[in-house]
């Protein structure tokens, strides 16, 4: 079904335009050889970083009998969510046995049907499911999570449940232009067993993030998208280490590589922390955006005690170090609960031409302790938006309010003053 209704995409879009689009390798493109005047439009492209669920958010929102609700978790950042395609990356499968059961966080993920509906009351379109915990329950649990997904309605990219799945591109038309989208992992945590000898060669696309010999192969991918009528091509790669604010030599070789080679935007994630952005410029004066990491959007991987956010009358916050490192030698454990919204704006001119304009990043910070209400309880998880630096007036806990601004300094000091704008919900 997949296969046939890309077919028919294709048919119906080469009539429209008249032409096959031919990639030139460059940010801004002539989408088409047709002299035809196209309409002029532009797009609002956003990114957020990793979905999963470990037990405490599990918890709170379980239901009576086997139900969850998570839609409280986004009820605050859900009116900045308002682009006209919202990505996100999806890190767990979801329902991968049917009916909730065995519902599970870490080391293997299986997350309850009902986050699906919360990601698309947030306002999300748009998933990324290839990464490292694809195969925590097997093919089985990738069917499932992909059946699932569409089940509710949203678009994904990553997990294949065939070969034709594989090879059918995804293309999205958002306000008229044709965005594609490739996904990649470079890990699936040694879970290649559970899944069928034959089934690995198309259940996920692979690649290695510490040498530059799959560029070749990506390359080709973006080239197919091109032929395709593709205009705009994101590529989302999981790399990298964990738990670090920067990305290896090599990631930066790879993404630049791959910007040099026809990418217009580099979506990467795994590090569950945020890592910089930046403009690649290419020769020709055309630029490519790359993040390296979009940190953690939704999720409790902190360890820090309950003491730590429940003193609030001590002003623990102001005492966090970012630079400092738990006793585990895991730098900072606070910081995987600090993310960001990225909106892109994309125009298309009569001619036919694609720039990249505008990037604005809105900091986030995903709090323990929050049941809807009240913070400070052990409750749950909230992401909530940092706009100018500050948590929404509703907390008045001054302590918290720190912690809010720990978590805004933290993130531009990573991506930058450039990219940290004042961010809309209009």
């Amino acid at each position: 079904m997949k296969r046939l209704m890309y077919l028919f995409h294709v048919f119906i879009l080469l009539i429209l335009m008249g032409c096959t689009v031919i990639s030139d390798n460059s940010t801004t493109r002539n989408a088409s050889s047709s002299s035809a005047p196209r309409e002029e439009t532009e797009v609002r492209i956003q990114f957020a970083g990793d979905i999963f669920l470990h037990q405490r958010p599990l918890d709170v929102a379980r239901q009576e009998g086997n139900s969850f609700d998570f839609n409280p978790f986004l009820t605050h950042i859900r009116p900045f969510i308002n682009g006209d395609l919202a990505i996100a990356n999806l890190e767990s499968p979801v329902d991968a046995r049917g009916n909730n059961d065995q519902i599970s966080s870490f080391p293997n993920f299986n997350a309850p049907f009902e986050i699906l509906e919360a990601i698309d009351y947030a306002g999300f379109d748009h998933l990324i499911t290839a990464n490292n915990h694809s195969f925590d329950f097997g093919f089985e649990g990738l069917v499932n999570t992909v059946n699932n997904i569409e089940r509710v309605g949203l678009t994904h990219t990553g997990m294949n449940v065939d070969r034709d799945d594989l090879n059918t591109p995804t293309i999205l038309d958002v306000n008229g232009i044709q965005v594609g989208i490739l996904s990649y992992t470079d890990s699936v945590n040694g879970l290649e067993h559970l899944v069928p000898e034959a089934s690995r060669a198309y259940a996920v696309r692979r690649f290695r993030s510490d040498s530059l010999d799959d560029i070749p192969r990506i390359t080709q991918d973006m080239a197919d998208l091109r032929e395709a009528g593709v205009e705009l091509v994101i590529v989302a790669l999981h790399w990298g280490d964990e738990y670090v604010d920067a990305p290896t030599d090599m990631q930066r070789q790879i993404a630049r590589a791959l910007g040099d080679a026809g990418a217009d935007v580099i979506m990467g994630k795994h590090s569950h922390t945020v890592q910089p952005i930046e403009w690649h410029y290419r020769e020709d004066g055309t630029r490519a955006l790359i993040m390296y990491s979009l940190g953690n959007f939704l999720a409790d991987q902190t360890g820090l005690t309950d003491s730590v956010l429940g003193a609030h009358d001590s002003g623990i916050a102001e005492q966090i170090d970012p630079q400092a490192s738990n006793l585990s030698g895991i730098p900072f454990p606070g910081r995987t609960q600090f993310g960001m919204l990225v909106s892109l704006q994309v125009t298309r001119d009569a001619e036919g031409t694609i720039s990249l304009e505008t990037v604005e990043v809105l900091p986030t910070l995903c709090m323990r302790d929050y049941d809807g209400n009240t913070l400070g309880t052990i409750n749950g998880v909230s992401v909530m938006p940092l706009v100018d630096g500050e948590l929404p007036e509703f907390v008045t806990c001054e302590a918290l309010r720190n912690w809010g601004r720990v978590a805004y300094q933290h993130v531009v000091r990573i991506v930058g003053e450039e990219f940290v704008r004042p961010t809309t919900t209009e």
